[in-house]
C-alpha cells in the first residue's frame, strides 16, 4: 500500500519524476509525462523505470534534494535514509529518533540539511556533512540538534485531589522548512492544530524534562473546541501561506511570514480529515490547493491572491475507494498533473482530458480506471 508520493523539480536532467513510497519498505520512481492513455495501457497499470527495498519496514515519507539527485526517506524503523537516484546506492543512515519517522524537510535550495518528525515527540535536524561515522554499510549520522516534546499535550487528571496536571509527549504529525527564513522550520502534531515556528540553531534544552519554547506559534480560533490534531503542513510556491490540513475537517491557511491567527479556513461537504494520513499540496501557480480526503475524494479548491477560497469554486476527484491520503503536485507550469494515492492500493495520476472525462461518465469500466471530476461552482460564496 502507498503511504507517500512527491515529484522531483523540474531542474533535473530528466524532468520531473515521482516517487513512491510503500508500507513494505520499497520505493519506486515512476515518469509520468508520457503516459499510454490506452485500455491495454491502462489494464497493465503504470510501470515504475526503478524500484527497490529503501527500509525492511513502512516508509511514510519521502523528500528530494534540490538538484534532484538524491531523496530522503522516512521509515517505521525509526531512521531515515538518504540515496542516491541513480545508482539506488544508500548514501547515509540517519539514527536518532526512537519511533516512527513521520515527515522530512530539506531546508530551502540547501543541498546538506534537512529536518525530521516523529512519533517520539521529537524535532530533529541534520547535516549531512558533520556528526557522521563510518560503519560497514555506510555513513551513520546522529541529529546535529533535537527538540524533544514539541507538541506534547497537558490534561488534568479528576481523581487527583489538586487537579494535577500531568504532560504527555505528543507525536509530532508534520514540519515544513520555511522559505523567508532558512533558519526557521514549522511542525504541528497529534495535540492540536497548534502551528510551532522553531529556529534550528536554538539548543537543545539542558535538562531532558525541560519543555522547549518555540520562537512564535499559531493561535486557536476558538479557546473551548476539542483540539483534534494536525495531519500535514505544505507551502505555497512563495512561501507566503502555510495550509495545515486538520482532524476537524478544515484545512487552516496561516501567514508564514506574522504568525498567529489562521487569516481563513478551507472546508467542503466532501471533505474528510479524520486521519493522521491526510496530505495536501499547493499548485505551482499558486491558485490551487489539493488535499486527500478519509473518504476517499480528492478536493481541489480554487484559491484568490490572498491564498483563500473565497469564490467556493472547487473540484472533486472521484477514484478512490478508501483513504485518499498522498498528494502530489506536478512541479512545472506546462501542464496541470497530480499524482494521488490511498489505501486502496492504487496510484493515480490526474490529467487534464476531455474525452476520457466524457467516456469515462457513462463507462463504469472506465470511470474506474480513469475517474471522474465534478466542478462546484456556487453562485454565492462558501462560508
Amino acid at each position: 500500500m502507498p503511504l507517500a508520493c512527491k515529484y522531483s523539480s523540474v531542474a533535473g536532467a530528466h524532468g520531473s519524476r515521482l516517487a513512491l513510497a510503500d508500507e513494505g519498505g520499497h520505493v519506486s520512481i515512476f515518469d509520468t509525462l508520457n503516459i499510454d492513455t490506452s485500455e491495454s495501457a491502462a489494464d497493465a497499470g503504470l510501470q515504475p523505470i526503478a524500484r527497490w527495498r529503501a527500509h525492511d519496514n513502512a516508509v511514510f515519507d519521502v523528500e528530494w534534494s534540490a538538484d534532484n539527485t538524491q531523496f530522503v526517506t522516512a521509515s517505521a524503523d525509526e531512521c531515515c535514509r538518504l540515496w542516491d537516484v541513480e545508482s539506488q546506492q544508500q548514501l547515509g543512515s540517519f539514527v536518532g529518533h526512537s519511533q516512527t519517522v513521520r515527515a522530512v524537510s530539506w531546508r530551502h535550495e540547501d543541498q546538506h540539511c534537512f529536518a525530521t518528525a516523529s512519533r517520539d515527540g521529537a524535532v530533529m535536524m541534520w547535516d549531512t556533512r558533520c556528526n557522521k561515522t563510518l560503519c560497514d554499510d555506510g555513513y551513520v549520522h546522529r541529529p546535529v540538534n533535537t527538540i524533544n516534546r514539541a507538541h506534547y499535550g497537558v490534561w488534568s487528571s479528576k481523581l487527583s485531589a489538586r487537579g494535577k496536571k500531568h504532560i504527555t509527549g505528543g507525536s509530532v504529525t508534520a514540519i515544513q522548512h520555511l522559505r523567508h527564513n532558512t533558519h526557521l522550520i514549522a511542525s504541528a502534531g497529534s495535540t492540536s492544530e497548534v502551528v510551532k515556528y522553531w529556529d534550528v540553531r536554538m539548543k537543545a534544552a539542558p535538562r531532558a524534562s525541560a519543555l522547549p519554547t518555540p520562537v512564535a506559534s499559531s493561535l486557536l480560533l476558538s479557546s473551548t473546541k476539542r483540539s483534534r490534531g494536525t495531519s500535514s503542513l505544505v507551502l505555497d510556491p512563495d512561501g507566503t501561506r502555510l495550509y495545515a490540513a486538520c482532524n476537524d475537517n478544515r484545512l487552516y491557511v496561516h501567514n508564514a511570514l506574522a504568525p498567529g491567527l489562521p487569516i481563513a479556513q478551507l472546508s467542503a461537504p466532501e471533505f474528510e480529515c479524520q486521519s493522521f494520513n491526510i496530505g495536501s499540496a499547493a499548485s505551482p501557480c499558486g491558485r490551487h490547493l489539493a488535499a486527500g480526503s478519509s473518504n476517499g475524494n480528492v478536493v481541489v479548491w480554487e484559491l484568490d491572491r490572498f491564498g483563500c477560497n473565497s469564490s467556493g469554486r472547487r473540484a472533486v476527484l472521484q477514484g478512490h475507494t478508501k483513504e485518499a491520503g498522498c498528494i502530489a503536485w506536478y512541479p512545472g507550469k506546462d501542464r496541470a498533473q497530480l499524482a494521488t494515492c490511498g489505501d486502496d492500493g492504487i496510484l493515480r495520476i490526474w490529467d487534464e482530458n476531455q474525452m476520457l472525462a466524457d467516456a469515462a461518465q457513462t463507462d463504469p469500466a472506465k470511470r474506474f480506471f480513469w475517474g471522474t471530476s465534478k466542478v462546484h461552482n456556487p453562485a454565492q460564496p462558501a462560508l
